[in-house]
């Protein structure tokens, strides 16, 4: 009669210790981020009035519709004489209307985006204190670009989020690794991915495969650390069985990576083979799914900070020395 209870209790305090390490108290940050809709007020402009339109769309939007012009749909500045010209034509196009037509059937409103990035920043200020929080923008550009970021700026293209069943998709020859991702849901994570990648840029004086798996998986790390609710699955932009073959096959992988001398390798062919996108990580098998080898860097990283509690996120997201952080990490799985 006396053994269930101490059970109990030590199981009480099991739970207890084994915390979410991926939580952040922000009860005491106030956020109002705002997401700006740049592709409702375009489409919206009387095509008669355009001329007289530019400069408000200017003075609004700023930088981002230099951006807009410039890198998303290429037509030049607005001080061009054939400005209103081009303009008119991109939205008088029939393709694009028929994008924004389904791109707001599926985004009628931005609410709970707009939540869950608010929310993500506050924690970012949190860790971040010093750090600018980003005018959030929203835009279609005939699948032109995804997210976009600048200083100060951060940007999503919503017609490449409409959904993996979205018939423009298949209709433009996306591969289907491309498809899986282009989703509502997948919004989040890629802007705070773009977002840590714009603010912590790659840094280390030897290019190889390990110091980019370990960055990579450093910026999936901070994400999850932005994003806790969202599944790694998710952030990786993963299957569930790819997460289960990662899982079941860590240590296979990392067994290869350096039996085989990998991790060291500086061909930018091999290290894009370990850590771009594509439909599966060939020298592991086509069950694998591609950037396998970055899912490994997080794992590294989670090591790392759990085997030095006095290093803050903060440190973590400036030390650049990767080795380091495999050294210290202790990985062995």
């Amino acid at each position: 009669m006396l053994v269930l209870p101490v059970i109990l209790v030590l199981t009480i305090i099991f739970q207890g210790c084994r915390q979410d390490p991926y939580q952040t108290d922000i009860g005491g940050i106030e956020m109002d981020l705002q997401i700006s809709r740049f592709e409702v007020d375009l489409f919206g402009l009387d095509l008669d009035s355009i001329p007289a339109a530019i400069p408000v769309l200017k003075s609004r939007y700023g930088d981002f519709f230099d951006i807009f012009n410039y890198r998303i749909i290429n037509i030049g500045g607005s001080d061009m004489v054939t400005y209103p010209d081009y303009l008119k034509s991109f939205l008088t196009d029939y393709l694009n209307n028929e994008v924004y037509r389904v791109t707001m059937e599926v985004f009628p409103d931005l609410g709970d985006l707009q939540s869950q990035l608010n929310d993500a920043f506050r924690r970012y200020h949190y860790h971040f204190p010093d750090m600018q929080i980003p005018q959030v923008y929203s835009f279609i550009s005939r699948f032109n670009q995804s997210i976009i970021t600048s200083d100060g700026l951060l940007a999503v293209g919503l017609d490449n989020y409409l959904g993996r069943d979205t018939e423009f998709y298949n209709r433009l020859a996306r591969h289907q690794y491309q498809i899986n991702n282009m989703y509502p849901a997948k919004i989040p994570s890629d802007c705070l991915l773009g977002w840590g990648i714009t603010e912590f840029e790659y840094n280390d004086s030897v290019d190889n495969v390990l110091s980019n798996m370990i960055y990579h998986g450093r910026n999936a790390y901070f994400s999850k650390w932005m994003l806790p609710e969202q599944p790694d699955s998710l952030i990786m932009g993963f299957t569930a069985e790819h997460m289960r073959f990662c899982r079941n096959n860590e240590s296979r992988m990392w067994e290869y990576l350096v039996e085989e001398k990998v991790l060291f390798e500086t061909d930018r062919m091999t290290i894009q083979k370990f850590t771009g996108s594509g439909p599966f990580t060939g020298d592991f098998t086509r069950e694998s799914p591609a950037r396998a080898a970055v899912w490994l860097g997080w794992r590294i990283v989670e090591g790392y900070m759990r085997h030095n509690v006095r290093i803050s996120l903060q440190d973590l997201m400036n030390e650049n020395d990767y080795q380091k952080i495999l050294t210290l990490s202790k990985y062995n799985p």
